[in-house]
């Protein structure tokens, strides 16, 4: 590309320019149309060079680094093989050493001052318990390179019961894999963002977000410059194993102007991305529990709970990669919006009623009453299904939520899960 665009330069930079004028008695009205004719010239030339710059500008914009498939499958069989040993123990040593060498040959820097790792310490015995793994990009631009977007991912999973292993594949060989292939994009692009980005693997997710949450005690940046965390946890499967298409978002109702960022990000991507408010999980399911008690704005990416869950069978081979990879892909596409953004929505706190969150809750609803067989749905619970889904189609239509209407659909959606996922 450099040497046919140094060949297009040479031949408009060499091109003469000439204008022919009568021989003769100068004649004023030669002149003038003369000098019309040069700046017309002169025009001419700047456009074409206006629009070869463009030209060559648009492919190198194309062809910034994407995640790819065969990366992300490598990063999610290596987590998940039986070498990692379910990633407990010696596996989670091992694992947090994968994770740290990979954001290592990526050139990104040590967080924990001249370290990559995090000892979490154990206070009975005095020894290591856990270990978080965290390297940066730093920021360009002197107004925003002191605010932070954080990607993080949690690495360790079961380990084994007697000679039976944990493979973990989606939870969370999955989210490492996303966060792996997101710092590698931002790493080798040649834009570089504007605010800074720190990429973390946790340790002890499993065991009370213990990872994340000695993150938070013991913090190497100040908290309160966080302006957005980002994880996923399981995005490989389908929740319930029936809803194939459907990817959920958790998070956005608390700082609603990143929806925005999150539709810009999504587009194109063959998923059903559903936005729904935490308050339906009734507890903090992974992560970003310790940053939202603190207020911070977060996302939480997952395909919900399905019949691998915390089993033998959650093995590389039975994901679904394509939908992982486009999750992967949209979460790419968030933090480098966000990153470069002139201002990010702060944290509202506040749930309001969101269209948006009837239709995907309509939705999901439906999938499960037509696999009601499948999922073993009794009478008592098929009837909850479809009274509130005929709610839910009322208020799609009206194109407005209550915050009544809300109460009502949460403690559904609670039902829903208990009962049936």
């Amino acid at each position: 590309m450099a040497r046919d665009s140094e060949r297009c330069v040479r031949s408009i930079r060499f091109f003469p320019s000439r204008v022919t004028i009568a021989r003769g008695s100068p004649d004023p009205h030669n002149r003038r149309a003369a000098r019309i004719a040069a700046t017309a010239m002169d025009i001419r030339k700047i456009a074409i060079v206006a629009t070869l710059t463009i030209a060559w500008a648009v492919p190198a914009l194309a062809a910034a680094p994407a995640p790819e498939m065969g990366r992300y499958k490598g990063h999610v069989a290596t987590l998940a093989s039986a070498e990692f040993g379910g990633r407990r123990g010696a596996g989670a040593v091992k694992a947090a050493a994968y994770v740290e060498r990979e954001l290592k040959q990526l050139g990104l820097q040590p967080v924990f001052g001249t370290s990559y790792v995090q000892e979490i310490p154990n206070s009975n015995t005095g020894g290591v318990l856990g270990r978080n793994i965290g390297a940066k990009i730093v920021g360009t631009d002197p107004k925003l390179r002191d605010e932070w977007i954080l990607v993080g991912a949690h690495f360790d999973h079961l380990g084994r019961a007697g000679t039976t292993y944990f493979p973990g594949a989606d939870d969370n060989a999955s989210g490492v894999g996303m966060m792996l292939e997101v710092a590698r994009c931002l790493a080798q692009s040649d834009v570089k963002p504007r605010r800074s980005i720190l990429f973390l693997g946790f340790d002890l997710e499993e065991d009370g977000l213990w990872g994340s949450r000695y993150f938070v005690e013991h913090s190497p940046i100040a908290l309160d410059r966080v302006k957005l965390f980002v994880t996923a946890d399981m995005i490989g499967r389908a929740l319930g194993g029936v809803c194939k298409d459907f990817v959920f978002a958790f998070g956005a109702e608390t700082s609603p102007g990143m929806k925005v960022i999150i539709d810009q990000a999504s587009q194109g991507q063959p998923v059903n991305l559903g936005l729904i408010g935490n308050d339906l999980l009734m507890v903090d399911r992974s992560d970003y529990g310790p940053f939202r008690r603190l207020s911070i704005p977060y996302l939480f990416f997952s395909t919900g709970e399905n019949p691998h869950y915390h089993r033998p069978s959650d093995r590389s081979d039975t994901l679904d990669y394509d939908k992982a990879l486009a999750v992967t892909r949209i979460i790419h596409g968030i933090i480098r919006r966000a990153a470069d953004s002139d201002h990010l929505p702060p944290w509202n706190g506040k749930t309001e009623p969101s269209l948006d969150e009837a239709i995907a809750v309509r939705d999901v609803m439906k999938v499960l009453l037509a696999n009601r067989e499948q999922l073993e749905i009794g009478p008592a619970v098929t009837l909850v299904l479809r009274s509130t889904l005929a709610k839910l189609e009322g208020i799609v239509i009206r194109g407005m939520v209550t915050p009544a209407e809300r109460s009502q659909l949460v403690r559904a959606a609670r039902v829903l899960m208990m009962t049936v996922l």
